[in-house]
C-alpha cells in the first residue's frame, strides 16, 4: 500500500493487492498517463547534457540590451539577450529551440521563455539568435546578496539533443 497525492494536494491510499474491482479508476488514470507519454513522443531520443568543452557547440550571452524601458504594471521590462551558438563540431548542426529561464531563486527573474527556429549552423561558424525575454524582481535584494542573475540557457538541436548552459550577469538596477 502507498500513499498518491493528487495535484490539489488530496491524499488517497492506493492498495493494488485489493481485488481488482476496487482500485479500477487508479489502474485507469496511471495507464491513461502511461499511453499519453509514450503517444506524444517525437521519435527521437532526447537528452539533456551540460554544456561545455568536448561538446559539438558552444554557447554564450553575446549581449543583453535594455533599450525599452517601459515597465509593465508588474514592473517587468523587456530584454534582448543575444544567444551565440557556435558549431564547433565537424558537421552541420541545426538549432531548432533555445530557452531562457532563472536558474536558482535570486530577487532578479526572468520569465521562462522558448523561441523555436530552424537555423543551420555550418562546422567553424556562429549565429546570433535574438531572444526576447522579460525580467524583474521578485523581491528586493537581502543584505549582503550579490546583485547578480544566473541564467539557464537551453540549446536544443534538430537531432533531439540539448545542451544546458548556466551564465551569471550583473543587476544594474535595484528596485
Amino acid at each position: 500500500m502507498f500513499t498518491l497525492v493528487t495535484g490539489n494536494g488530496l491524499q488517497s491510499d492506493v492498495n493494488f493487492w485489493a481485488r481488482r474491482r476496487d482500485n479500477v479508476m487508479v489502474r485507469f488514470v496511471l495507464v491513461t498517463f502511461l499511453l499519453t507519454g509514450c503517444a506524444s513522443s517525437s521519435g527521437l531520443v532526447s537528452q539533456t547534457i551540460e554544456g561545455g568543452p568536448g561538446q559539438p557547440i558552444s554557447v554564450d550571452i553575446a549581449a543583453v540590451d535594455n533599450a525599452v524601458t517601459i515597465e509593465d504594471p508588474d514592473h517587468s521590462r523587456q530584454y534582448t539577450v543575444q544567444v551565440e551558438v557556435s558549431n564547433i563540431s565537424d558537421v552541420p548542426l541545426t538549432v531548432g529551440q533555445i530557452a531562457i529561464r532563472t536558474g536558482g531563486s535570486g530577487a532578479f527573474q526572468v520569465s521562462p521563455t522558448v523561441q523555436t527556429f530552424n537555423e543551420m549552423i555550418d562546422p567553424g561558424k556562429d549565429h546570433l539568435f535574438d531572444m526576447i525575454v522579460r525580467g524583474r524582481f521578485a523581491r528586493a535584494l537581502s543584505p549582503g546578496e550579490p546583485r547578480t542573475v544566473i541564467l539557464n540557457c537551453i540549446v536544443t538541436l534538430t537531432n533531439g539533443d540539448s545542451y544546458a548552459y548556466n551564465f551569471e550577469g550583473p543587476v544594474r538596477e535595484v528596485p
